[in-house]
């Protein structure tokens, strides 16, 4: 690894398990101190180069003290990557309200409420934002009406405060994985009488087809960082071809 986070501060949601876990790591190896925000704190330890913060990114007014807190240990944010998430699939007629209303509000708003407390300490420093949508936000994708929604709204708003915050200096991206192996992806339900048509639909072109988080992770550290100096606004697809 080398150290272009040395010296610098990074805040990444989601951090107990799965690719935030697997960030808020990367950017730790890479010299980062890492503000670690999640529910279960206690997962997201990284020891002396971390802070664990429980907080639910629903919680409007949880994440804007949990953001204070990280300024305040860090002295500033130099990077923020919004990688809280949660998924189900099924067909559009059987999901309940309840359930497209959970996937919004922790997908779609927790990224907005995340983004809109560090936006004005990641303007003081010039720094990067980086969301986390889906392949499901940029193409359609069987079964997915609600997080389809969701992260196809998390890259809208990725490139609506791209061009909002161009002068300030904060550059904003987002990545989009297809597949990955992690304990969300291996829990998730099957759909009950999905067309094995459709499940077809849109599979990885590359061997493996899944993908692993540190695999994505690596892209979230060259997108947060000063090598990436000429990229905002960027959509960047890390689905293993499942889009072309």
């Amino acid at each position: 690894m080398n150290g272009r986070y040395e010296g610098r501060v990074a805040l990444v949601t989601g951090a107990a398990s799965g690719l935030g876990r697997a960030t808020a790591r990367r950017l730790a190896a890479e010299g980062a101190r890492v503000a670690c925000l999640d529910l279960l704190a206690d997962d997201a330890d990284l020891g002396p180069a971390g802070l664990a913060i429980a907080v639910d990114v629903r919680d409007e007014a949880g994440i804007a003290e949990a953001v204070d807190r990280a300024v305040d240990w860090g002295g500033g944010i130099d990077l923020v990557v919004t990688a809280a998430g949660v998924a189900s699939f099924g067909h559009t007629t059987d999901v309940a309200l309840a359930e497209w209303d959970r996937l919004l509000a922790v997908n779609l708003t927790g990224t907005f409420l995340t983004a809109r407390a560090a936006l004005p300490h990641l303007s003081a420093r010039r720094g990067a934002l980086v969301t986390v949508a889906s392949l499901a936000g940029v193409r359609g994708y069987r079964y997915s009406a609600a997080y389809s929604a969701a992260k196809g709204g998390v890259v809208a708003l990725t490139r609506a405060l791209a061009v909002e915050y161009a002068l300030t200096g904060v550059r904003v991206t987002c990545v989009c994985p297809g597949s990955i192996d992690t304990a969300l992806t291996r829990n998730l339900t099957p759909v009950p009488g999905a067309d094995p048509r459709l499940l077809a639909h849109g599979r990885a072109l590359v061997d493996p087809p899944v993908s692993q988080p540190e695999e994505i992770a690596a892209a979230v550290a060259y997108l947060g960082s000063p090598e990436a100096r000429f990229a905002t606004g960027a959509v960047l697809r890390m689905d293993g071809g499942a889009g072309v």
